[in-house]
């Protein structure tokens, strides 16, 4: 039996665009789950591996297939071809169990469309409830699990050691049994995403706060082009999250260095940020963190929640200042954090949200 992956036939976690049948997994951490009764399920799934090269997997696609809520996945699959089917699960006895297709790799690299979904019978049950809680998390390569899984810091970028679930991200919403929304992207940030210490401006094309409003932005231009009237914009009513988290500033850092004017510019930009999040999300509670890689513009990123939280009268805007990650903790690729010091920061930011909305 075939099918799509509608909101009907599955669970949809993190915004994700379907276009023209195809369901596509953008952001890290977006996923599809499903429920059925059988033996094995295939996957058929677009990505745009030949645009890499041949040979060439340091920025294909990977997604994991988890059983049943399991901790760790049972398979970790990557998108080697720009058309196939994959297994997603085989068992040697007919049983009813519940399949979730994560995306692993990030949102500019490895594109994955799940065109259909196969089940060796009829019987797919509803899919599985959403979870009753549930997180917003904005963020950059450390949201995103970048390199945590890589032999230590001298490794380059490679979507294979990419893991949202061993970021802070998706360990602080297991531990909350909540869902998770990601929006995340590596070398992001509020003002400038990463430069090189000559560089002479910011890296502004493409900035979190304008990626905020879409439902996926690098999705939508590979799709239908550099026309941003096409561009799917999010409909902040399809999730509405109790908490948002927000993880910004690491890659302003490199812009700002020590220059006190371009802190300020950061501060008052992150302030404003918070304005256009508060107006789409009135509700919820929103913690800002900042500190694990680089702390030259803590001061100001908690400065702008004070701003904004006195100038809008808001009490449900909180920071916390997380340490900088240990030495001795190791790291993974390119000095981010270690799955150590990932899990450390989840302890931390798992408590602050549960002090906070009292969970």
């Amino acid at each position: 039996m075939r099918f799509l992956a509608t909101e009907e036939n599955v669970r949809i976690t993190g915004r994700t665009l379907f276009v023209e049948n195809t369901r596509y997994l953008g952001f890290s951490g977006s996923a599809v789950s499903f429920s059925f009764e059988g033996k094995k399920a295939q996957a058929s799934i677009w990505s745009n591996a030949n645009e890499w090269g041949e040979g060439s997997d340091v920025l294909r696609g990977r997604i994991a297939v988890y059983v049943d809520g399991g901790e760790e996945p049972e398979r970790r699959i990557t998108l080697d071809r720009e058309e196939a089917v994959y297994t997603l699960y085989e068992s040697e006895q007919e049983k009813k169990v519940t399949l979730t297709v994560v995306k692993y790799s990030e949102a500019a690299f490895g594109k994955c469309g799940i065109r259909y979904l196969e089940i060796d019978t009829d019987r797919l049950l509803p899919p599985p409830a959403h979870k009753a809680r549930k997180l917003e998390i904005i963020g950059d390569s450390i949201t995103c699990g970048y390199g945590v899984e890589a032999e230590n810091e001298l490794a380059p970028f490679h979507t294979a050691t990419e893991n949202p679930a061993k970021s802070y991200s998706l360990l602080t919403a297991r531990a909350l049994n909540a869902e998770a929304s990601l929006i995340s992207w590596s070398g992001n940030g509020i003002i400038s995403g990463y430069v090189e210490e000559t560089a002479e401006a910011p890296s502004d094309g493409c900035l979190m706060p304008k990626i905020y409003e879409y439902t996926d932005l690098s999705g939508s231009e590979t799709l239908y082009g550099p026309d941003e009237s096409k561009w799917e914009k999010w409909d902040f009513s399809r999730y509405v999250p109790d908490a948002i988290l927000i993880n910004l500033g690491t890659n302003d850092c490199s812009w700002c260095k020590d220059i006190q004017e371009r802190k300020d510019h950061y501060k008052d930009q992150y302030a404003a940020f918070l304005k256009v999040i508060r107006g789409h999300n009135p509700q919820a509670q929103i913690l800002c963190m900042l500190g694990t890689m680089d702390q030259r513009v803590l001061k100001e990123a908690e400065e702008a929640v004070r701003i904004f939280a006195e100038s809008a009268k808001d009490e449900g805007v909180h920071f916390l200042a997380l340490p900088p990650q240990n030495p001795e903790d190791g790291y993974g690729a390119d000095w981010h954090p270690s799955p150590l010091t990932q899990r450390k920061t989840a302890e931390l930011v798992t408590a602050e949200v549960r002090r906070i909305m009292v969970w």
